[in-house]
């Protein structure tokens, strides 16, 4: 029989999530889209249909999303990136943070994976990569379901 874990407090949470491993969770202002973007027409954080155009590989005509392990969607797979993270977000004060996640061993589509960041000093930092050429519509909605899956965190500033 498996183990069922519950939680009264956010620090309950703290530990029983240290306890696990691969949990990805990602800091998004409250009210905002865990995986996408606003609609950005001009600029490096320009978007296509909420995807940002830093954070895939895309073809020359923007309508295919092309694989690479080093680029996809930011995710923290421990506290202290989450803590990283979450302060460069609560630098503006007037924006409230929820912390989305969901367990790294979760489905995912076929095409899609967490790939953990090779840069050295990017311990603890994750990509939500594209596995193989998908047309951009499909990450979009591959994007969507994983955010139907994912749980929420409010009021995680009291914790970190």
């Amino acid at each position: 029989m498996e183990d069922i874990k519950q939680f009264k407090t956010l620090s309950d949470l703290k530990e029983i999530i240290s306890e696990l491993e691969g949990v990805m969770a990602r800091p998004v202002t409250r009210g905002s889209h865990p995986t996408l973007y606003p609609d950005v027409k001009d600029g490096q954080y320009r978007t296509i249909c909420g995807v940002r155009i830093v954070d895939y590989i895309l073809s020359a005509d923007e309508k295919w999303v092309l694989p690479h392990n080093q680029k996809g969607l930011s995710f923290s797979g421990n506290w202290s990136e989450i803590k990283r993270v979450y302060r460069m977000f609560s630098r503006v004060k007037e924006n409230a943070i929820d912390i989305h996640w969901v367990m790294q061993g979760a489905d995912l589509p076929d095409d899609m994976a967490f790939v953990e960041d090779m840069r050295p000093k990017k311990k603890g930092h994750y990509f939500l990569t594209v596995t193989k050429r998908i047309p951009i519509d499909k990450l979009v909605k591959n994007l969507k379901w994983i955010a139907d899956r994912m749980s929420v965190i409010k009021n995680v500033g009291q914790i970190l």
